[in-house]
């Protein structure tokens, strides 16, 4: 069934779901309720191994922060987020730049690196399994362009400096590899893992991009260049949902070849991204309850 509760949100509710058995169980409600957010949400409340359970109010992902009111960044503060690890290369950071900068006290931590060689993965795609192949790929190939953000990133987590954001424009790809990785390093099952990434498509969906397309081909920019809106376009919509959705296959695929090559995500946090036993020891002891 289905209850509705009227709570005020100063600066957050969660509540407590008790078993008959008295076990009790601590929930929110995800996505953040934010103005201007894409896709601001709470890694919290994912069980892992062993019963434990992914810390509320300590780990976010999020789509492009541009557009975060006043208040937004108000309720924020309030929730403690002030790290920020923004997964973007510098020409989407310069055309929406990060509303975190204009907090102060914020820690806004970014680095260079080329997309054009992951968007020519995109070219010439024809069937949906093409499409979540390309896209598996190109999410082990940020293994390497995002090596020095996903280095940083489990360096301060492993510091303690949380409630921690981390973004990339849609909070889908770079945004959800990061979540696969970190969700997966606190033991968090595969399948669970998987779920989270397709929430994306849950909070925005396919549609809202088409529509943003339908508005840049009206004469907006939907965010988006001529060359990408007229890439997009000529795609087979099988194709479209892939690389405008979040369906799952595309990161069962993509962790599926990080087992066969590292031995899975914690093994590769390890050999690239300066974890360690003992990190990895503290981020369970600091994220999981």
């Amino acid at each position: 069934g289905s209850a509705r509760v009227e709570a005020p949100v100063s600066p957050r509710p969660y509540f407590l779901v008790a078993a008959a058995d008295g076990r009790a169980t601590r929930v929110a409600e995800r996505l953040l309720p934010l103005q201007g957010g894409r896709n601001f949400r709470d890694l919290g409340g994912w069980y892992a191994a062993g019963g434990r359970q992914v810390k509320w109010g300590k780990l976010y992902r999020s789509g492009v922060t541009s557009g975060l009111t006043d208040g937004d960044l108000d309720y924020l503060g309030k929730l403690g987020v002030s790290v920020i690890c923004d997964l973007r290369n510098p020409q989407e950071r310069a055309a929406e730049p990060s509303a975190f900068l204009k907090v102060a006290g914020a820690k806004v931590a970014a680095f260079d690196y080329d997309m054009n060689a992951s968007m020519s993965m995109l070219a010439g795609l024809k069937t949906r399994d093409q499409a979540v192949d390309a896209f598996a790929a190109a999410y082990v190939a940020f293994l390497d362009t995002l090596q020095p953000h996903f280095t940083d990133m489990f360096a301060r987590l492993v510091a303690g400096e949380a409630p921690l954001a981390f973004n990339c424009s849609a909070g889908k790809d770079r945004t959800g590899t990061a979540a696969a990785l970190i969700l997966s390093i606190l033991g968090v099952p595969r399948e669970t893992v998987l779920a989270d990434y397709a929430l994306t498509q849950v909070y925005t969906p396919p549609s809202m991009y088409k529509a943003q397309m339908a508005k840049a081909g009206a004469g907006a920019t939907g965010g988006m260049t001529v060359e990408q809106m007229k890439a997009f376009a000529a795609m087979p919509p099988e194709v479209l949902d892939v690389i405008m959705g979040s369906d799952p296959e595309v990161m069962r695929r993509a962790l599926g070849q990080i087992d066969a090559r590292f031995g899975g995500p914690t093994a590769l946090a390890k050999a690239r991204f300066g974890l360690t036993d003992a990190g990895v020891a503290k981020l369970k002891a600091t994220y999981l309850v």
